[in-house]
């Protein structure tokens, strides 16, 4: 077989074309191989895969609730970890004008990565004093809405700002996504029923029961299936609705282990403590483990069976992340558009002052006391003058006028009779 032009010097002479061109063939494949191996599924049959960044999401939870229920354990036995004590401010120390100059200062964060989805999780838990340090309800309900107003008009600020450098992702998000409303046992009172509602109005209420520990199960049985009906229908006057509670996807409760059994969730009855098990710390693996000492017994705060916090803490920090943060985008953007639709309506009622209801009011006044004609004669010459004076002068040079053209010439008299 002869051999085609520009291939004798790239195979040995003394074998047949086709031995060469096998051979020529495979290495092609192996070549082939490794070449769809090395772009990820950009030269094979599978479709690439893009390469994920380290995306920053913000969640920022509002711990609400009367003085004395452990509001700020339960934060410490929330965000804690094995060999980390979380510093915590202490609740009991809380003026409410620290509150209100700096409500920052009673923030705790933690964060931790997400290898798999690539996700910078920033999580803030925000302490309040309690609402029974003041005497008037009303004032610790406006100073709580305050707060979470504050936080979505800072936001919305940022997204109108004409200076801002920075994308949006990178930036802090300090919008509220839940509100931690704490409750004490026993007894379920008429100001909470009220603090939850008007603060459920404007970011959701996850109802957590505190010192659990105290309640036989019995009574924490009915306490939570009252505190559910409560929740349902208030029934106090002017709450005609029920109060909006976060509701978690019933997906995200079977996965933090809360089944089906016949209780009503929301709400958590749990148990918080400053104690934790030092065995069980210096273990190993360690294990963060909060706990309650009596002389009858210990009640254990992860124990499902005594306390729903682990449950809770599951919900918060790992099965509910996602709708969370979906649901604050919601509901912050049904804000935006009525905050956007209030400064609509308010320019429209300036330029109707403005235009309309002035001018008819000053009609009015005219015609009530009346006016002289030569008086306004003499208010509108007063004004044209000083507004001449004002005015830059103009050049009181002539304008040349054009050159006229000459007339033709008359045309010569006609001579004889043509």
């Amino acid at each position: 077989m002869a051999t085609p032009s520009g291939f004798e010097g790239d195979f040995p002479k003394d074998q047949p074309f086709d031995r060469r061109f096998s051979i020529s063939s495979t290495i092609s494949a192996a070549a082939r191989a490794s070449l769809v191996n090395q772009g990820d599924g950009l030269l094979g049959t599978r479709r690439p895969r893009p390469h994920k960044i380290w995306v920053k999401k913000y969640i920022k939870l509002l711990v609400v609730g009367d003085s004395g229920l452990g509001k700020t354990t339960l934060i410490r036995s929330l965000m804690s970890t094995p060999g980390d004590r979380l510093k915590v401010h202490d609740g009991s120390y809380t003026p409410t004008e620290q509150f209100l100059k700096d409500p920052d200062s009673l923030c705790s964060t933690i964060s931790w990565r997400d290898e798999e989805d690539r996700v910078i999780w920033i999580y803030k838990i925000q302490d309040t004093p309690g609402y029974s340090d003041r005497i008037d309800l009303d004032a610790s309900i406006k100073m709580t809405l305050d707060l979470v107003e504050a936080q979505n008009k800072k936001w919305l600020d940022l997204e109108q700002s004409s200076n801002r450098s920075q994308d949006l992702r990178e930036v802090e998000d300090p919008r509220i996504d839940l509100c931690l409303f704490c409750l004490g046992p026993h007894r379920l009172k008429p100001s909470d029923l009220k603090f939850m509602y008007e603060v459920g109005q404007h970011v959701p209420i996850v109802p957590v029961v505190t010192k659990a520990d105290t309640m036989t199960i019995r009574e924490a049985g009915i306490y939570r299936s009252e505190v559910a009906s409560k929740i349902a229908n208030p029934m106090l006057p002017g709450i005609r609705d029920h109060i909006n509670v976060f509701h978690f996807e019933r997906d995200s409760m079977v996965r933090s282990g809360l089944t089906d059994n016949g209780s009503p969730v929301p709400p958590f009855l749990v148990i918080a403590s400053n104690d934790i098990n030092e065995e069980m710390n210096s273990s190993e693996p360690a294990l963060f483990w909060p706990e309650r000492r009596y002389p009858w017994g210990t009640a254990e705060a992860f124990n499902k069976e005594h306390s729903d916090l682990l449950s809770l803490r599951s919900l918060l920090f790992k099965d509910a992340l996602e709708e969370i943060n979906r649901t604050k985008r919601q509901r912050y953007e049904a804000w935006r558009r009525s905050q956007l639709n209030q400064l609509k309506m308010g320019q429209k009622l300036r330029r109707m002052l403005l235009f309309t209801i002035v001018p008819a009011v000053m009609c009015l006044q005219i015609g009530r006391k009346g006016i002289k004609l030569a008086h306004v004669k003499n208010v509108v010459k007063t004004v044209v003058r000083e507004v001449g004076k004002r005015l830059p002068r103009r050049s009181k040079a002539v304008k040349s006028k054009p050159a006229q053209v000459p007339a033709p010439p008359p045309p010569p008299p006609k001579k004889g009779w043509f």
